[in-house]
């Protein structure tokens, strides 16, 4: 492992830098970045921006979300204690994870077309075969709250990728986007419910991820 680099979301510039030195070294495969962090932390928007600039720069590149592999609400529900699981949903446990090590497991082949899914907000549940991971994707960066987490199966990730990240957001910053996604999806219905969830399951999720996720390759920092 390298030495960890520790970079403002703004340097985008060290981060091009340093895919584009270590793409050119991995020859003909495909190149995978995790990137994790906290609900609210930024990852989506910043796994977009920085995919955008290394489509323009170095090569094709897509962003997976770990989002697409949420258990659906009908399996949520024949779980042991389905109340427990509805209200934590964004908890590891609610999340397929040995379908979704398994798709990362194979991201290194080009050899065929790959068809994973998504995550809708307002469905509240994946869709599937959603995205389209073609022969000529040469960079994934996978982005989700768990991809860098020590727990079993998870932490199968990290030996299938080239390159982790995480994302840093400062609390109070990652609790107000959990509250305003939650008013825009219509997950909750007024601001109380969207402050009692982000102060509940959302937070509780955060610190869990924070407390026992691995030391990353890289630390990205949010001003």
């Amino acid at each position: 492992m390298d030495q960890r680099l520790t970079v403002y979301d703004d340097q985008t510039d060290l981060l091009e830098s340093r895919v584009k030195s270590n793409y050119n070294k991995n020859g003909s495969n495909r190149y995978i970045i995790s990137l994790a962090g906290v609900p609210g932390a930024g990852k989506t928007t910043f796994a977009n921006k920085i995919a955008s600039i290394f489509n323009r720069d170095i090569a094709k590149t897509i962003v997976i979300s770990q989002d697409g592999y949420h258990l659906y609400r009908s399996e949520l529900l024949s779980l042991p204690n389905p109340e427990e699981a509805v209200r934590r949903r964004g908890a590891p446990f609610t999340f397929n994870v040995q379908a979704f090590v398994n798709l990362v497991s194979k991201l290194k082949d080009k050899s065929e077309v790959r068809k994973v899914p998504s995550f809708d907000h307002k469905l509240k549940d994946p869709v599937e075969e959603n995205i389209i991971i073609d022969t000529d994707v040469s960079i994934i960066i996978l982005e989700g709250n768990y991809v860098s987490l020590k727990d079993e199966h998870w932490d199968d990730i990290s030996s299938y990728v080239d390159d982790t990240w995480f994302i840093s957001t400062p609390e109070d910053l990652v609790r107000s986007r959990i509250i305003k996604r939650h008013l825009d999806s219509g997950i909750a219905l007024d601001e109380e419910e969207a402050i009692e969830r982000a102060d509940g399951s959302d937070l509780q999720n955060a610190k869990y991820i924070i407390e026992n996720s691995k030391l990353t390759n890289v630390l990205v920092l949010t001003r």
